[in-house]
């Protein structure tokens, strides 16, 4: 199982690596998924959402040697339909390979486990016995381990000033925020402040009224430069309507990868973006372009915006460091000084340590999620403010 947009991809490197085993991407509708299931052919890629449809009509039917879940995360909620369809496949062996085996809480852990040896671990487990009972199953890949010349990934944060009119657009909302999280007399929901710190992030990146953007100025300066060096580069942003206005604006040739596009699209964009010989942007929505993909082209990664979670956004970043590549990655975070970003800045240098003392040791460990009093944090609430 993999995600959607990784089908075509897996099948590729299925064929490059394995070219003795037949392989077939799962297609159609679900007589035709039925029927390719029962086929004898030793390969089959299929998307979570195919699976989580099938799964009820092929799960004592059919016993797979083995099942593999590609970026395994995506069952971290062990209720959802999908985790629940990877379950009912029966399988002699699983896999479930993930970079992020812990994002949130030690739930997430439980839930990988629940499908790759159900009942060896619970999250109210202490943190020292989870860590031993899980060793045996466990095997971490780092890069350092693997490839000890790997190039290094260079950071630099760029931190930027409002100007007038875009600082105004955002002091407006800023201010206004006790009368919208007073709204009706009642304290509002998370749901409510997640909205609105939203809202604010998307001031920072642009003010859709006057299309000001000091990201975007400083974007153009930075672009020139790869431009003119025939260099390519990935701008990650989590807003598909900053993608759009990131288009409307730059001058470098360029395209949109996002969730909207077909496998066939994907496929095709992506082979474009590493043939082609001169400057190439790709413009990438996090949530579509996140994992999986193998972008070694780029020289230089953009991070316009920042992510709630640290391990996504280091997910982002690893679809250019890749095995192969021989220079140094060049990878370039905007934050908007005195607003909501350098505040999540903060959080997220918090949240720093991600899964390592749930993985490497299990002395100390601190979720990765923004919490209520972690929201409150960032719009510089009492604690009264929230329900």
């Amino acid at each position: 199982m993999v995600p959607a947009s990784l089908k075509i991809n897996w099948e590729q490197e299925v064929r490059k690596w394995a070219s003795g085993l037949g392989v077939r991407r799962v297609l159609g509708d679900s007589d035709d998924r039925l029927a390719t299931y029962m086929l004898p052919i030793p390969v089959l890629v299929v998307s979570y959402e195919q699976l989580r449809d099938d799964a009820p009509s092929i799960g004592s039917d059919i016993n797979f040697d083995i099942v593999i879940l590609d970026e395994a995360q995506r069952i971290k909620n062990s209720n959802s339909l999908v985790a629940m369809a990877c379950k009912l496949v029966s399988r002699s062996r699983s896999w479930a390979p993930t970079g992020t085996p812990v994002e949130n809480s030690a739930e997430d852990l439980e839930a990988l486990f629940s499908f790759i040896k159900p009942g060896l671990i619970h999250s109210h487990m202490p943190r020292s016995l989870i860590h031993d009972r899980i060793r045996p199953y466990f095997l971490r890949r780092l890069k350092r381990d693997v490839l000890a010349e790997m190039p290094p990934i260079l950071i630099q944060d760029i931190t930027l000033e409002l100007e007038a009119e875009q600082r105004e657009a955002y002091s407006e909302l800023w201010d206004q925020r006790a009368m919208l999280l007073q709204e009706n007399g009642r304290p509002v929901s998370e749901v409510h402040l997640l909205a609105l710190i939203t809202r604010l992030k998307q001031l920072c990146n642009f003010e859709p009224q006057s299309q000001l953007s000091v990201k975007m100025n400083m974007l153009d300066d930075v672009l020139e430069s790869l431009d003119a060096n025939c260099e390519k580069c990935l701008i990650f942003s989590q807003y598909v309507k900053t993608l759009d206005f990131i288009s409307s604006r730059v001058n470098m040739p360029h395209a949109i990868y996002h969730g909207g596009l077909s496998e066939v699209e994907r496929s095709e964009l992506l082979q474009r973006f590493e043939r082609n010989n001169g400057s190439f942007c790709l413009l990438v929505s996090l949530k579509a372009g996140g994992v999986g993909l193998n972008l070694n082209a780029a020289s230089t990664v953009i991070l316009f915006d920042r992510w709630w979670n640290p391990a996504v956004e280091n997910q982002a970043i690893q679809r250019a460091h890749r095995f192969g590549r021989s220079r140094p990655l060049q990878v370039i975070r905007f934050i908007v000084r005195d607003t909501i970003e350098e505040r999540i800045s903060e959080v997220l240098n918090d949240k720093s340590a991600l899964f390592e003392d749930y993985v490497e040791g299990a002395e100390s460990w601190s979720p990765n999620v923004f919490d209520r009093s972690e929201m409150r944090r960032l719009l510089q609430l009492g604690t009264s403010d929230v329900d």
